[in-house]
């Protein structure tokens, strides 16, 4: 019985890989450019390996798309909201920042397949609103206890979304316009601004 939890466990951790690896290239190269050859090097796999846990090119990039409305969900339905709003956008938006910062294959793949219509993602829409929705009934609740202004729960999420995604989609021209184009962005500044901008935004004066 362990033996073959193990072996799942295993599997789990080489789709993860691979899925990973699968986002790099597709978001530098799109469906069409990706290469499976690529991809499963990156992942430490032949190409015969890759497809023994994905059946078509098309899947992998589907199940990749799939992987990143994970990840950003996770976010924030994994938070700790005993903490409160202020404390809890604090932690959620240094954490959203830096996977932008540090992975902006994640934001390029994803507004990538957005501004084509959501072909591959739309059938899914459902799952993700409901988990935006999840998220708002959460964000609602501060909203009624005082804690926040009278916002839009899901317009806020998409606020921060937007904020944070941007210094993925153009980092090129962030580093630029603040004199970073050798040394790393100051994150710390980036963060505390952004965290000011919406905690300005949406929290109730003392």
């Amino acid at each position: 019985m362990r033996a073959r939890s193990d072996i799942a466990q295993k599997r789990e951790i080489i789709r993860d890989t691979v899925l990973d690896a699968a986002v790099r290239e597709f978001a530098r190269n799109g469906l069409r450019g990706g290469s499976i050859r690529t991809i499963a090097h990156e992942a430490g796999l032949s190409k015969a390996q890759l497809f023994y846990y994905f059946n078509t090119k098309e899947q992998l990039y589907e199940e990749a798309l799939i992987h990143i409305v994970d990840i950003w969900q996770d976010f924030f339905l994994t938070g700790n909201f005993d903490e409160g709003p202020e404390a809890f956008l604090r932690t959620y938006i240094r954490r959203k920042l830096r996977l932008s910062l540090e992975h902006p294959e994640i934001s390029q793949l994803y507004s990538n397949e957005i501004a084509q219509g959501a072909p591959f993602l739309r059938k899914y829409w459902h799952a993700s609103k409901s988990r935006a929705l999840e998220a708002a009934a959460i964000i609602q609740t501060w909203i009624d206890a005082g804690q926040l202004r009278d916002v839009d729960p899901v317009l806020l999420q998409f606020n921060i979304w937007g904020i944070t995604q941007n210094y993925a989609l153009h980092a090129s021209q962030v580093r630029y316009l603040t004199d970073h184009e050798i040394e790393p962005l100051d994150f710390d500044a980036i963060a505390e601004q952004v965290i000011d901008l919406v905690l300005a935004g949406c929290l109730k004066p003392a």
